[in-house]
């Protein structure tokens, strides 16, 4: 007896069991359906030969593929009863399995997220999202830096705090007098229940230290405000109601819709040069609007070990689906070049840098750039060499630096100013001062 497949195992054993059954063009021409805890069922792009077929491969999905067969309905043919919607669905995604190619529409109750279409128009002003797949990379230090820089070059700049989970970036910025009285969770709560009128955002915005007479300003919009910490009991009953779909005039409105819309109306009160992202650590839900869907620069900050290099790996893999969907609908998928690694903690040792470049390299040569056709590039292709500066996969960087452990600018505000920062962050914040310039420039923020 055939021991049961597990989850790896079960999309490979449909296609083949069809495949053998049917053949490639049948497999290739159909859906497959992975429902909610992850069974599957097929649906064909064609009525059945005759009586017997839908039989006899439903019983060898059964057969072969055990618990991760939907048993009521394993196979459908075209005509039955809601196949339409599944055949020519948008969000089906290509899947190679194999030798063979299957088109495979994934319905998720927590990482769903993952599989809405990328934002490609990069949003005005720019917006930067700094994420990281590891915790404790300095990530947040880094954002807090470059805050602190660009209000010194006369920029303004709005700052949110996303890390819903983990916030921290307020205390960061802000102190108990600057604190405003809500933050993002309460803006993602009270928008779906009776809307955030335009007279209230104030209340959601604080001013940070940062901001000096003359200089830019640096405004915060941290992920809890001063209600939140008066009434911490009410956290997490407001953070479970903040990440979920809005219902407006029997429209569903998707969680990344709502963040872009409550950023897009902030920045719309007050005139920024950019706006500055703390993503979710990981694979969460939560990191997903931020990384796909905002039309930001996403950096991606990660050290140069072998758990980093397999978290991007698991990430770009999927990414590569999305991309191959976007391909095969006729969008040119070029928010891939809005990924950029940032190699922080970086190690003096010249071969440690060298293979983190490598690393990055072959990641975004197996599942961000296109395949080579031939040997050559098509003209149209996202294809870079490995020493090309300036393509995507080469890294920013942030080397490491002790002072930086017990980052706490708030209790230690000589933390951020130019002297302490500038020997260790100046290559990166040149870096990020040029993309930031040259979406100003395409975009006609002021400068």
């Amino acid at each position: 007896m055939m021991p049961n497949p597990l989850f790896d195992d079960s999309l490979p054993q449909l296609v083949a069991t069809l495949t053998s059954l049917a053949g490639r063009n049948f497999v290739e021409g159909g859906t497959v359906l992975r429902d909610a805890s992850g069974r599957l069922s097929f649906v064909a792009n064609r009525a059945p030969q005759d009586g017997n077929e839908r039989e006899a491969l439903s019983r060898a999905l059964i057969e072969t593929l055990g618990p991760y067969a939907r048993t009521d309905r394993p196979i459908s043919f075209r005509g039955d009863g809601g196949t339409e919607p599944i055949l020519s669905a948008s969000e089906r995604l290509p899947v190679k399995v194999g030798n063979g190619f299957c088109h495979l529409l994934d319905r998720r109750i927590v990482g769903a997220g993952w599989l809405d279409s990328p934002t490609a128009k990069q949003a005005n002003p720019p917006r930067v999202v700094f994420a990281t797949l590891k915790g404790g990379v300095g990530r947040s230090t880094a954002l807090a830096v470059a805050a602190a820089d660009f209000a010194r070059r006369n920029l303004n700049v709005l700052v949110v705090d996303l890390d819903l989970e983990a916030p921290g970036l307020g205390d960061l910025l802000l102190n108990a007098d600057q604190t405003p009285e809500f933050g993002a969770i309460d803006y993602l709560v009270e928008n779906g229940m009776g809307g955030v009128p335009d007279s209230s955002l104030h209340a959601y915005i604080g001013s940070s230290g940062l901001t000096a007479p003359g200089g830019g300003r640096v405004d915060v919009l941290p992920a809890l405000g001063r209600r939140s910490l008066i009434n911490p009991e009410n956290v997490l009953p407001k953070l479970s109601r903040a990440m979920i779909e809005d219902i407006v005039n029997d429209r569903v409105v998707p969680v990344v819709e709502k963040i872009s819309s409550m950023i897009s109306r902030i920045t719309e009160r007050e005139q920024y040069d950019a706006v500055f992202i703390d993503s979710r650590a990981g694979l969460s839900e939560l990191a997903a609007p931020a990384v796909l869907g905002l039309g930001a620069k996403v950096l991606l900050f990660g050290t140069a070990q072998k758990q980093t290099i397999e978290a991007y790996r698991a990430l770009f893999a999927a990414l590569r689906l999305i991309a191959q969907r976007d391909r095969d609908q006729g969008r040119d998928a070029e928010w891939r070049t809005m990924l950029r690694p940032v190699y922080a903690k970086a190690s003096l040792d010249a071969a440690v840098s060298e293979r983190f470049i490598d690393d990055m390299y072959e990641l975004y040569s197996e599942y961000i750039y296109d395949e080579e056709s031939n040997g050559e590039d098509a003209p149209d292709s996202l294809r870079f060499a490995r020493d090309d500066e300036s393509a995507p996969h080469w890294p920013l960087i942030v080397p490491f630096n002790q002072s930086f452990v017990d980052f706490d600018p708030a209790r230690v505000p000589g933390q951020l100013i130019q002297s302490f920062y500038e020997q260790t962050y100046r290559p990166f914040l040149s870096e990020l001062e040029t993309e930031i310039s040259s979406s100003m420039t395409a975009g006609g923020s002021k400068s």
